[in-house]
């Protein structure tokens, strides 16, 4: 891992592969452990954890969302990159938007994941929910209630041999300071009129049995953007990770790369 300081803090990075830059966006690195091998035969792939997170330090609490769009663009600078696709899933995904929104000149693609331009009436009740037992200091009540939306019907008993596991490599890395930041920031989250201008290739994708962001703020996600592609993949709320290789060919098509 590399590291950069920025004001505020630092970032670690890694990147891996060859081709045309491509960034793969979340709160955790970890959370593209199955893109990696796919797609670095295609890209040169740059993930990092937030700063604030892992392995990323802040000195001044949580950043707002936007303060990571410009995160990733200083990020950008410190690598000569000047422009890149930019794949945001989850948390990641309304970062991606403020970096949309922020930075349009700096991307040559936009991938969003598992995400919304506004919550509606259901996702809002889930995420007041979820912040409810942050507020009562509660993660494994918090645990619980997320996991039953992390993995569709069908990935769910390999989700639950693997729940274990699957904590250590990221749930347990948050604190209740942390996931705080996350979820009130979604809650507020509107970017619905950020988006029309944008002209790069892009890609919206959610899980077809997503509770937490369901398909039709996937469907409303992508009609804000000209031209974007939609696609549901047989998933819940994260399908890179239940549906890889779905997701990988995905990417390969609608962002190119160095191979076929």
């Amino acid at each position: 891992m590399e590291h950069i300081d920025l004001d505020g803090g630092g970032i670690g990075y890694r990147l891996r592969g060859n081709g045309p830059p491509l960034v793969l966006l979340a709160t955790l690195a970890g959370s593209w452990m199955r893109q990696l091998p796919a797609l670095s035969q295609h890209f040169t792939i740059l993930t990092y954890d937030m700063r604030g997170f892992g392995d990323s330090p802040s000195d001044t609490g949580f950043p707002t969302n936007a303060q990571h769009a410009d995160d990733l663009a200083a990020l950008l600078d410190h690598l000569d990159i000047d422009r890149a696709v930019v794949i945001g899933m989850s948390h990641g995904g309304l970062v991606a938007q403020h970096f949309a929104a922020k930075h349009t000149d700096r991307l040559s693609g936009l991938g969003l994941v598992a995400t919304f331009a506004a919550p509606h009436g259901p996702t809002q009740l889930l995420l007041r929910m979820l912040n409810g037992f942050l507020e009562r200091d509660d993660l494994p009540g918090f645990w619980e209630v997320l996991k039953s939306m992390l993995f569709s019907a069908a990935g769910a008993p390999a989700m639950l041999r693997r729940e274990a596991a699957l904590r250590r490599a990221m749930f347990d890395q948050y604190d209740v300071a942390a996931l705080s930041s996350i979820y009130t920031q979604a809650l507020e989250h509107d970017s619905r009129t950020w988006l029309a201008g944008l002209r790069c290739p892009t890609l919206v994708v959610g899980g077809a049995e997503d509770i937490l962001f369901p398909p039709v703020l996937t469907e409303g996600l992508a009609g804000l953007v000209p031209g974007a592609r939609t696609e549901l993949l047989p998933a819940a709320h994260i399908p890179p990770v239940e549906a890889p290789q779905q997701f990988n060919e995905l990417v390969v098509e609608v962002f190119g790369g160095t191979r076929s």
